[in-house]
């Protein structure tokens, strides 16, 4: 039984022993050690993923499912299993010769765990590592992942013949129907890049090690690795202590910026000196307001909302662009608008909100189109916010020939109100961000998204695949049509009640 220490005792250098890491902890250490540190020992720090990242992760697990039917009559190992429970049960599996394929087999050698996606018997006794990814491409970052793998999996005695990534083709066109995995997928073999990236990646694996002996997580300075290749579920915890103002929010912050103000040792932008070189209009508009402390309203930005004449539109699309896609004659990952609001606001203050949501999967454009070019009628400016509107009426009109001229036209109505803002405010309280739902709260205090079930744009393109699914229960698909309806509405509220705030700065 360990004693604790008496008063005045020196704490332990190092622990008594250390787990097996996992596959997933081998990524962590590769981002940052202190990453891995906090994923090993201090769990509960973590980031809850939001919204995005979690419509990010469900459609994922789509795409995982998928893969298995590129490999029929696999055998799954359950994930609630305990790993070396796992682990029996894949060898198990593989001992059948019955069994083509193990979904999910564990492995563990040289006290690293991995999960592998998919196992595929090879003929001859071997079996291809199968890692699948929902991207349309390998990235760099794959392959220490698929390395891994292969060093456990042969490690544990099993005869490897590949080792291969399965991601999407992103020329695969899905005509509606079972999808054909052998085109919606693409195979790349990445032995010989794993192999030769494995003697490095062990050395790193060894340093990961170290760290974990110790009983303080080790001291790394914050920098670009928090957001390499994603941001770190830590970031919180190590950022604890910056400044009310770091560097790090400064709007459209280059790396070369950010070196060049870490050599000066500045922190907080509230420290750039007036005349520090290279900062943009916008960046030096920030610091001055932060200076000052008082947010900065341009007379002009009420002027230029003033003169626009009634009536006027506020035009939100929502769009669908998974992984697997859900509208026959798209490809993965294709962007395809399927919903609009256009909330006009009149000269007595009278509100009406004209919308379009399309059910099924059938091609949403032409009736998507033809009823936004009704909606759209008459004078009045489009209000906006951002770019995104306008390139999706661009691509309407390219789909849809005899409709272009009207859609074209009606983009020069368009007034982008995120550009006017950039151009003449910013509050202290933004820190960096211009996102309508960080703006919002700001501007116009207890209107905001908080309400709504779906909050994100993710969320809405899962809710529109659900919907639009005949095997979705009638009951969900009732229910997420109203939630859709909702959300997309109020990214055009939240445009009138911000345009009716800054309007009466004029």
């Amino acid at each position: 039984m360990n004693q604790i220490p008496l008063w005045g005792e020196a704490v332990p250098a190092v622990r008594p022993s250390i787990r097996a890491i996992s596959k997933s902890k081998v990524a962590a250490g590769l981002q940052c050690h202190k990453r891995l540190y906090f994923e090993c020992y201090d769990y509960d720090k973590r980031e809850a993923p939001d919204a995005s990242r979690r419509a990010l992760f469900d459609a994922g697990r789509q795409v995982g499912a998928e893969a298995r039917s590129r490999y029929p009559g696999g055998a799954l190992m359950d994930g609630d299993l305990h790993h070396d429970d796992a682990a029996r049960a894949t060898l198990e599996a593989m001992s059948n010769p019955a069994v083509p394929a193990v979904y999910e087999a564990a492995f563990t050698f040289d006290d690293i765990r991995v999960r592998v996606d998919i196992l595929a018997r090879a003929g001859n006794g071997s079996w291809d590592v199968i890692e699948v990814k929902s991207s349309k491409q390998v990235k760099d970052e794959y392959i220490p992942d698929v390395a891994v793998q292969l060093h456990v999996v042969e490690g544990s005695g099993v005869r490897v013949r590949e080792v291969c990534l399965l991601h999407l083709n992103g020329d695969y066109v899905w005509e509606g129907g079972p999808y054909d995995h052998a085109l919606l997928f693409a195979l790349h073999r990445l032995t010989g890049q794993a192999r030769k990236r494995l003697p490095q990646l062990l050395e790193r694996v060894s340093a990961m090690r170290a760290v974990l002996w110790g009983m303080t997580p080790p001291e790394i300075a914050v920098g670009a690795h928090c957001y390499r290749p994603y941001r770190c579920p830590y970031y919180g915890v190590c950022h604890a202590d910056e400044p009310e103002h770091p560097i790090g929010t400064l709007p459209r912050l280059t790396p070369a910026l950010r070196r060049s103000l870490a050599e000066h040792g500045l922190r907080d932008i509230r420290d750039i000196p007036a005349d520090f070189d290279g900062l943009s209009v916008l960046q030096r508009r920030v610091r001055d307001c932060l200076v000052q402390g008082v947010p900065f309203i341009d007379p002009a930005l009420g002027r230029k909302l003033s003169a626009i004449p009634y009536p006027v539109h506020f035009l939100d699309f929502e769009s669908c662009s998974l992984p697997l896609p859900v509208i026959p004659g798209t490809r993965p990952f294709q962007q395809t608008p399927f919903q609009w609001s256009d909330l006009v606001l009149r000269s007595d203050g009278s509100v009406e909100h004209r919308e379009y949501l399309h059910e099924s999967r059938t091609d949403p454009c032409r009736a998507l189109a033809l009823g936004l070019l009704t909606s759209l009628e008459g004078a009045g400016a489009v209000v906006v916010y951002s770019g995104f509107e306008a390139r999706i009426i661009r691509a309407l009109a390219d789909l849809n020939p005899d409709l272009a001229g009207p859609l074209r036209e009606h983009v020069d109505r368009f007034v982008d109100l995120l550009k006017l803002l950039h151009e003449h405010y910013y509050h202290p309280m933004l820190h960096g961000s211009f996102s309508i739902k960080d703006v919002l709260p700001v501007v116009v205090p207890g209107f905001g998204y908080q309400d709504l079930f779906i909050r994100d744009g993710s969320q809405a393109a899962l809710a529109f695949a659900a919907i639009t699914d005949p095997n979705s229960p009638m009951e969900q698909r009732a229910l997420l049509r109203d939630q859709l309806r909702e959300y997309c509405k109020r990214d055009t509220e939240a445009m009138m009640r911000l345009f009716q705030a800054f309007r009466s700065y004029a």
